[in-house]
């Protein structure tokens, strides 16, 4: 049964054209994830289908008593509304307000925070039966556990569901069709995230050869024709015309936002913060509370924890944003540090934002050594030139934010803490920041509830618990879930204590053995995704046996590479136990 239908909708915005003759359907039992680039027009898109945003071209047609639940990026809730009076909207709204971590209802909207403002306005979304509904970010500011309850939520629930989301599992495991914005264009796929994915490579494959192909005969032909006797003809002519006019034609291939992140980088030494029985209290509240920990100059720790643990206080702390009510924080004398915050920084929103750029470099160095302007870097990070005179406040949520990730990036930290990183960057971007974080030479702690972010970048997690302390989880998200989730078994982490990255490494091993040690920590799961990837392409090549004998030849050097890194990692495992 048809409930929504965009037809030939166009939408722009002063001299930004979003969506153009776009025309889609929305089915009951439909599942769409819609992705696109920050900018692109997602939440536009849902404002259409939902009816709070008009369109200048085209029309929507609704059935007949459809009833829509939306969950908008920034929800409009009367600040002087108490949360006592939307539980009493109805029962169903009571539970979700309390399972969404509301406990007290005397407060004000206007007296909590943006991200518990989302949630109430998640809650309130929820308790409507609904025959569409819409969320638009609905993980923001939720914590891990509550996500995966969230995911059988909208998985199970009835009607249609449109959904725009960074969290890939979400996407993945909840969609049944994405809907990628494009170009101010709409492609549909049926199908899940992971589907979509290997679909969108393969038509954009095959757009490449298509076009590299029309283009080589064109340049041949074109040779040819004015190589020839009759070249100057008038009928040969017209013919040279039409072939050099295929060779400049516009190409059919998608054009993508590049995002390069070949930034700058400086030295790190071999002590970046040292938390000495730390604790803060905050009135007669008590954050966090005996916390000894030595971070290593290769960190990639996740922090972990329900909302309102002490998170974003830890890692405040680990930055020197915050003192410590008791204990010692001390940092090294190289340490730089990074701050991405989940709060929106204060840029000015009459400011345009090359100059927000400037402010920090008129010039930049890159890693690779090569010098560019602000105006290049912006480029870079997916702000085309047309784009530089654009004020902040005219930003979309998400372009505000890689702008805000730019500003820092540039600066050139060596201690990188980011605090939910993954809120509202499109995922191109996220893919583009993990990949980069893979050779980044610098200590990460990133505090977030994005289990595929967490799986992908951190290779060990830290846990906040209720008393103030953190535990300590080797092994990383896979390890943290699997001890989280073991009925009646004893939880095997243990207090954080020595250095991160991994293991205490006591005496048994030299400072270069324990930096090998983690470095082979971070290499074994980037080998597997190679040997994966490797296997694949295998398995693909078909009759294409000089590719299949190359690909055979890579297969076996990767598979020796991680058996002979596995046997080292055993071997300093075996000192670092004192095994033999």
């Amino acid at each position: 049964m048809n409930l929504v239908s965009v037809e030939g909708v166009s939408k722009a915005y002063p001299e930004m054209p979003i969506l153009d003759d776009v025309t889609m359907g929305i089915h009951d039992g439909d599942r769409i994830g819609v992705i696109g680039a920050n900018g692109s027009g997602k939440s536009t898109l849902l404002g259409i289908i939902a009816g709070t945003v008009d369109v200048d071209a085209g029309r929507v047609v609704r059935r007949s008593g459809t009833r829509i639940a939306l969950l908008a990026q920034e929800p409009d809730i009367d600040p002087t509304t108490t949360l006592a009076e939307i539980a009493a909207e109805s029962h169903p709204t009571l539970v979700l307000l309390d399972r969404l971590g509301f406990k007290e209802l005397d407060q004000s909207i206007g007296d909590i925070s943006g991200g518990q403002r989302r949630r109430v306005a998640l809650a309130q979304c929820l308790a409507i039966e609904a025959d569409i509904t819409i969320v638009d970010e609905p993980t923001n500011h939720l914590d891990v556990e509550v996500i995966d309850w969230l995911e059988d939520e909208l998985a199970t629930r009835s009607g249609a569901l449109v959904m725009v989301t960074h969290d890939r599992y979400v996407l993945d495991r909840v969609c049944t069709s994405i809907v990628e914005v494009h170009n101010q264009r709409l492609m549909a796929h049926r199908g899940t995230y992971q589907d979509f994915l290997v679909a969108r490579a393969e038509r954009e494959a095959l757009a490449e050869a298509t076009e590299q192909k029309r283009q080589n005969r064109a340049r041949t032909e074109l040779a040819w024709l004015e190589r020839s006797p009759k070249a100057r003809t008038g009928k040969q002519k017209a013919r040279i015309k039409s072939a050099s006019d295929l060779v400049t034609q516009e190409s059919g291939v998608i054009a993508r936002m590049a995002l390069e992140f070949d930034l700058p980088t400086r030295r790190i030494g071999s002590k970046v913060v040292n938390l000495d029985n730390v604790g803060i209290t905050f009135g007669e509240n008590t954050v966090l509370s005996g916390i000894t920990w030595h971070l290593a100059e290769d960190a990639r720790v996740g922090v972990v924890g329900p909302n309102g643990a002490g998170k974003t206080t830890l890692l405040r702390l680990i930055a020197g944003r915050v003192a410590p009510t008791n204990g010692k924080v001390s940092t090294g004398d190289t340490i730089v540090s990074g701050w991405y915050g989940q709060d929106p920084e204060p840029i000015p929103t009459n400011q345009r934002i090359l100059e927000t750029i400037r402010e920090i470099s008129e010039r930049t160095r890159l890693d690779s050594g090569i010098s560019i302007s602000a105006s290049q870097l912006l480029e870079r990070f997916g702000f085309p030139s047309r784009q530089h005179s654009t004020l902040v406040g005219e930003l979309s949520g998400g372009e505000r934010r890689r702008l805000e990730l730019l500003r820092v990036l540039a600066e050139a930290p060596n201690l990188l803490m980011l605090d939910e990183p993954t809120n509202d960057l499109d995922l191109d971007t996220l893919g583009a920041l993990e990949a980069y974080l893979d050779n980044w030479p610098g200590a990460l702690v990133a505090a977030t509830h994005d289990r595929y972010f967490l799986e992908r970048v951190c290779t060990d997690v830290v846990s906040v618990q209720p008393d103030g302390s953190i535990l300590h989880h080797p092994g990383g998200w896979a390890a943290y879930r699997a001890a989280e989730i073991a009925p009646q078994t004893p939880k095997q982490s243990k207090p954080a204590q020595g250095r991160s990255g991994g293991t205490d490494y006591g005496t048994r091993l030299s400072s270069n053995e324990q930096h090998e040690h983690r470095q082979i920590e971070r290499q074994v799961p980037k080998l597997e995704r190679r040997i994966a990837a490797i296997e694949a392409d295998l398995a693909g090549a078909g009759t294409d046996w000089e590719r299949a004998a190359a690909l055979g030849v890579q297969l076996t050097e990767a598979r020796v590479e991680l058996a002979d890194i596995e046997d080292r990692w055993l071997e300093l495992a075996e000192r670092t136990t004192g095994t033999t």
